[in-house]
């Protein structure tokens, strides 16, 4: 069965299936404002994934804000976000917002997270906007994706499993 999600009012499908929860993610990325291919560095037992169409739009901007401000509460995660913005814009943006402890990366060069994710949208070669918590090992164990891409995040949601999983 075909995925999709809209844009305005134009239905767009994406690629692939969507990740299970227990499936293991494999985070490669370039982080912000560098080129080089790395894996996400992880620091503690829990992670929370941002994902997203481009950081130049409000909706964007403002999710990765909130989670700026959550990662200052919840020191006990890791945060980082995946979009296919180019590293070097993800560099610029993070120089002048507060992100708080969130690390930008960029799935630009093979978009291979968003593949994983099952985020990738046909038709833009974007990412479609989502959370995720990743454990140890990167096994999803939660996840939402917004089936209107231009709509936020439900942050309250991901904030009730946060305190689930928060030591």
């Amino acid at each position: 069965m075909e995925r999709t999600v809209t844009l305005g009012h134009l239905p767009l499908t994406l690629h692939g299936k969507e990740a299970e929860l227990g499936q293991q993610i494999n985070l490669v990325g370039a982080k912000a404002g560098g080129f080089v291919q790395e894996k996400v560095a992880r620091n503690h037992e829990f992670a929370v994934l941002g994902v997203f169409p481009s950081i130049n739009t409000n909706v964007c901007d403002l999710q990765v804000l909130e989670l700026g401000k959550l990662s200052e509460k919840y020191t006990d995660f890791d945060f980082f976000t995946f979009s296919v913005d180019l590293p070097s814009a993800l560099g610029e943006y993070k120089a002048g917002h507060p992100t708080g402890r969130v690390e930008l990366y960029s799935d630009y060069y093979n978009r291979n997270v968003g593949v994983q994710l099952g985020v990738l949208i046909n038709e833009l070669h974007l990412l479609a906007r989502g959370l995720f918590i990743l454990d140890k090992d990167n096994k999803v164990v939660y996840k939402q994706i917004n089936d209107v891409v231009s709509s936020q995040a439900d942050f309250p949601k991901l904030e009730a499993e946060l305190k689930k999983l928060s030591k």
